[in-house]
């Protein structure tokens, strides 16, 4: 027993001890403080706080406190340019006290965010365990750090090789330890789809490409986020709703229905031909396609969702989020079926007219493709939300250009200026180039022009592969006639009296006229004029000629039996060209149809098609290499409706408009 006892004793006495624990030696981390955040172009401004914040302060973006700055309450707008953050940096040891013999430089990082300054913008050189540096950087949203590391920072390449100032490259030290520190967090707004969608510094793909985002928060993860716009914008302070507004095979496209409105002028580059009457772009940059590979199961138009995230991306110079994952809000079919649209309805569909496609007063060589300049940002702000196309006539041609048999469509781009200006090759095009006469053919056919002129031609090998095909929008002229006011400087008004008048109208063009009690009219060179002879237009009724030969004039005269002067308004037809993509939406519509086939039925259906105009509601899609670069896509049938030729009834299984 005694023996057992001292075993026991030994056993316990062996297994108790204790050690203090050594010392950590040498560099651990940094202390890392923010003591400046200003516009990175060196003016040293202080970067605006959210309006909510501001408002606190009467407004007065210099009254808040910098202590109040960048902090959960006061977050600091999401900016739209460079950023240049000062920073105080102390080495820390082991014990957490000042690491006095580290010397040497040390690296930055901002996550999230894109260093984008030079080589002196990325690095520090601490002295006794302390310096100073300044960081330059862009796309900063949400809960930001600076990061200060004891590890050599990324060099540029190109091209093979290093780029920059290399003399702003420091010495890299024998040995590195890879020690980290971050700053406190910095606050900025959280990003919303006009995040990536914005144009910066003129261009139209996303700054975030490659990048992953967040858009959203469920309720269990903190406060709403809230809009953070002008305050004369009455979506200042309204919560974030993310509106699912169509699916397809592939995936879905989403809508921020609160976003704020985004004045023309402030984007950078862009193309104003015709100011918007509001002086804001036609859409919001809230609309982004979510690719998905796969039918989003449990999504349904119409449906509210919490979150949404993914990376950035650009497919055909569209933006869209890919590898998706998302939250849902709400699902309306489980509601009444007369509450599915509840949502849809307050984001009426943005129709595209001549003023979106880049019209300025004087008709231009590129009117032929609606939206077709890369700085079109009316179209650009519109991109993946739901548009309307009103009164368009689809193609009575389908040609095949392709005669090499090779499947592929040469592209198409205007050269030169003035009157030279003219459609040909892209880039420089050799004497000997194999693709002119294919081209030459998709140019003909695509534009109206040459072999195929006063005709709506659409490629058929463009529509067998991707199911595009074009077709020519609403022509210009007054709304009491059906027809496109939105340039009002193209449409020529006139009072129409006894005396022969005459009004100039660009060679070879269609024109439109139309006036409020019955004229004469008569086409011809200079010095033409009309008499009660000449062709009678009867009141407010629209007449529609194409200019032949050298008819460059129109004259007009009011007919005998009118009670006063007639209000007459002239507008040339700029016959742009969109395109649509309907095989998914109405798969039994077939426009590559012709009026003599065989089928007596077929040929009935085609003439329908021929004869009828057509509006079209669906996701407007950028397809850059595509001609036209603007794609509608509908979703289903209901998206098209019709008004019938004379006599005639629309093709099924389109209804006729209300």
């Amino acid at each position: 027993m005694k023996r057992l006892l001292l075993l026991s004793t030994l056993a316990l006495a062996a297994g108790c001890y204790t050690k203090e624990s050594e010392t950590p030696n040498g560099l651990s981390s940094f202390r890392v403080e923010v003591t400046t955040l200003t516009v990175g172009d060196g003016s040293g401004a202080l970067l605006p706080v959210v309006n909510a914040c501001a408002a606190k302060y009467g407004n007065d973006q210099a009254a808040v406190p910098p202590a109040v700055r960048g902090t959960t309450e006061c977050p600091y707008t999401l900016p739209r340019t460079d950023v240049d953050i000062g920073l105080s940096i102390t080495a820390v040891d082991g014990n957490g006290g000042e690491m006095t013999s580290f010397n040497g430089p040390v690296s930055f990082r901002v996550v999230p965010g894109d260093i984008t300054g030079d080589y002196s913008k990325r690095w520090a050189n601490l002295t006794n365990g302390k310096g100073t540096g300044s960081v330059r950087v862009a796309h900063l949203y949400g809960e930001t750090h600076v990061w200060v590391q004891d590890e050599p920072f990324e060099l540029d390449y190109a091209d093979g090789g290093v780029v920059g100032d290399l003399t702003q490259v420091p010495a890299e030290p024998a040995t590195r330890t890879f020690a980290t520190g971050l700053s406190t967090p910095i606050r900025f707004s959280e990003p919303g789809i006009s995040t990536l969608q914005l144009p910066e510094s003129g261009f139209e793909t996303s700054v975030f490409i490659k990048q992953f985002l967040r858009i959203g928060r469920n309720p269990e993860a903190g406060e709403p986020l809230v809009q953070n716009c002008d305050p004369s914008d009455p979506n200042n302070g309204q919560q974030m709703k993310l509106l699912v507004t169509g699916t397809d095979s592939s995936g879905f496209y989403v809508t921020d229905m609160t976003a704020c409105r985004v004045l023309e002028k402030s984007l950078a580059g862009a193309n104003i031909q015709t100011p918007e009457p509001d002086g804001f772009n036609p859409g919001r940059f809230n609309s982004v396609y979510i690719y998905n590979y796969q039918f989003p199961e449990g999504l349904d138009a119409g449906d509210l969702i919490w979150t949404l995230s993914g990376t950035v991306a650009e497919f055909t110079n569209t933006t869209q989020l890919s590898f998706p994952a998302w939250t849902l809000r709400e699902n309306v079919r489980l509601l009444p079926q007369s509450e599915w649209n509840k949502y849809l309805s307050q984001v009426p569909p943005v129709e595209i007219n001549g003023r979106l496609c880049g019209y300025s007063g004087s008709p231009y060589l590129d009117d032929l493709l609606c939206g077709y300049s890369y700085k079109n940002f009316k179209m650009e702000s519109l991109e993946s939300s739901l548009v309307k196309l009103r009164r368009v006539k689809f193609p009575r041609v389908f040609k095949n250009c392709d005669a090499n048999g090779n499947n592929d469509m040469p592209m198409f781009c205007p050269s030169g200026s003035g009157a030279a200006r003219t459609w040909k090759n892209c880039f420089e095009e050799p004497a000997d180039d194999p693709d002119l006469p294919e081209r030459q053919c998709v140019i003909d056919c695509t534009l109206g022009i040459g072999q195929f002129a006063g005709t709506i031609c659409a490629e058929k090998t463009t529509y067998t592969n991707f199911g595009q095909f074009v077709v020519e929008m609403n022509a210009t002229g007054p709304a009491a006639a059906g027809l496109d006011d939105s340039v009002a400087a193209r449409i020529t008004k006139v009072s129409v009296g006894t005396t022969s008048l005459t009004r100039a109208q660009p060679q070879g063009a269609r024109i439109n006229l139309y006036c409020d009690q019955p004229v004469h009219v008569r086409f011809g060179e200079e010095g033409v004029s009309v008499d009660q002879t000449g062709t009678l237009v009867a009141a407010n009724t629209r007449f529609e000629y194409t200019l032949q030969g050298n008819e460059t004039q129109v004259a007009l005269v009011r007919d005998a039996a009118a009670t006063r002067n007639a209000a007459c308004q002239l507008a040339p037809d700029s016959r742009s060209r969109i395109s649509l993509q309907i095989k998914d939406a109405v798969p039994d519509l077939n426009p590559d149809c012709s009026e003599t086939d065989a089928d007596a039925a077929k040929a009935l259906q085609c003439k329908q098609l021929h004869a009828a105009t057509f509006d079209v509601v669906g996701h407007l899609k950028h397809v850059g290499p595509a001609r036209p670069r603007w794609n509608v896509l509908p979703r289903d049938q209901d998206d098209l409706c019709c008004y019938p030729g004379p006599g005639l009834e629309c093709p099924k299984p389109i209804k006729p408009c209300p």
